[in-house]
């Protein structure tokens, strides 16, 4: 069986080409829509990490220097309390 790589055309018997489908107007504004969705949720995603990341570097910074000021109150040890 020999591969088909290019493109089929379709004839009819008479020798006309038939043209392929074209996509309906609704079908098209269906696509144009989930990609103007995938669009948004991806720009909100984006925008969210954007603006949480200083706040998670700034919380990092906070947390190691607490760590540090323990350790060297206790002594090289950092104490948990347990209520």
């Amino acid at each position: 069986m020999a591969k088909q790589n290019g493109l089929i055309i379709d004839m009819t018997i008479d020798g006309n080409i038939k043209s392929p489908a074209r996509p309906t107007l609704g079908t098209i504004l269906a696509r144009l829509a989930a990609f103007g969705i995938g669009l948004f949720v991806i720009g909100i995603a984006f925008w969210t990490a954007l603006f949480m990341l200083p706040v998670i570097l700034v919380l990092g910074v906070v947390a190691y220097l607490t760590v540090k000021s323990q350790m060297r109150r206790n002594g090289g040890m950092v104490f948990t309390r347990r209520f």
